[in-house]
């Protein structure tokens, strides 16, 4: 079997349910997978699909369905990020996926129940950009403030938005530096603090908001929650799924396939001396609560990452860790999309 051939396997096996979850049905993203047969067509392949849903878009947006091409735009967005998120040997193609990405869920931002707003934070010598939701419900909402990974970004999380806006809960979905729209501001950072601080100033005082805030993190994200919690005030708490505790320590263990990405994102001449850097050794730990949750299965940050990460937090911390979860437990979302919101909530009220 190629080098390539395992590319395509590996990227399947780890990441299958997080495209499902997102808001791809498995029988369309496993034909897909099947149109593409190779590593070498996969950013192809997806990239066609995502024209196909971006025209079924257009249609029903001239004919004045407006839900519907909301949605199809939506998808659209989800075929271009899961075709470039793994694609690193054309970086020219990878980049034009990523900006067509961005361009198709522009389109459907006004268009999604509630629309999602776009948000620009001037930060350093760039733009932090992110889409807030508001619940449709009349008042003034906390705020879920959710951090992507590695290679996630805020066009990934519609699908997991739903949870918190159902319970009354506003989401500011961010691109952090180094996170999608914010490779302007560089390479991923390991404290993310400020930029997270800057978010948060932006939109206080904003209509429809409290000025409560929780951080939500996701695999990377997860380490990166924990790490700018530390320098926040007033949260009201911190989550962190799959993440982990120390990057550095991980590494030998890591997947190749996640090694790339980490190569990609990190964009240092030494990967492994700045993969290091990104620990919780020797850091600030939050003064909020927090949840940690972990996948048993995780085959990319093990499950005993959890519990170093949850004796981290001096505020105390709830830890679960589901012995059939995988990476990000995407392959269990009815189990731990609910139980986030539900903590995040219930903080809320505390």
């Amino acid at each position: 079997m190629s080098e390539t051939e395992n590319r395509l396997l590996s990227v399947v096996e780890h990441w299958l349910p997080r495209i499902e979850v997102a808001g791809i049905p498995s029988a369309t993203a496993k034909a897909v997978i099947e149109a593409a047969g190779t590593w070498e067509n996969w950013l192809p392949a997806w990239s066609a699909e995502g024209e196909r849903h971006t025209a079924m878009g257009a249609e029903a947006d001239a004919k004045g369905h407006k839900v519907t091409a909301g949605e199809a735009y939506a998808r659209a967005s989800l075929f271009y990020h899961f075709g470039q998120f793994m694609a690193f040997d054309d970086l020219d193609a990878k980049a034009k996926a990523a900006a067509r990405k961005v361009e198709l869920f522009g389109l459907a931002a006004p268009l999604l129940d509630p629309p999602a707003v776009p948000i620009e934070v001037p930060f350093e010598d760039g733009i932090i950009r992110a889409f807030l939701r508001l619940p449709a419900q009349q008042g003034a909402h906390p705020l879920a403030l959710i951090i992507p990974g590695s290679d996630s970004t805020k066009e990934e999380f519609p699908a997991f938005e739903r949870h918190f806006l159902a319970r009354g809960i506003a989401t500011l979905s961010v691109d952090g530096p180094g996170q999608g729209e914010g490779r302007s501001l560089g390479h991923l950072r390991a404290d993310i603090g400020p930029a997270v601080a800057a978010v948060i100033e932006a939109v206080k005082g904003r209509e429809g908001l409290s000025g409560e805030v929780g951080l939500v993190g996701m695999a990377f994200g997860g380490f990166l929650a924990l790490r700018a919690a530390a320098s926040q005030e007033n949260l009201a708490g911190v989550v962190s799924i799959n993440g982990f505790f120390d990057l550095g320590a991980l590494w030998p263990t890591l997947p190749k396939v996640y090694q790339d990405n980490m190569s990609f994102a990190l964009g240092a001449k030494d990967v492994v001396e700045s993969a290091g850097r990104f620990t919780l050794v020797g850091t600030d730990s939050p003064a909020f609560p927090a949840l940690v949750l972990h996948g048993g299965r995780d085959k990319i940050f093990p499950p005993s990452e959890a519990q170093k990460c949850a004796d981290f937090c001096r505020a105390g911390a709830e830890l679960h860790v589901f012995p059939t979860g995988n990476h990000v437990c995407n392959n269990i979302p009815w189990l731990y999309r609910p139980l986030v919101a539900d903590w995040l909530a219930d903080r809320f009220k505390a």
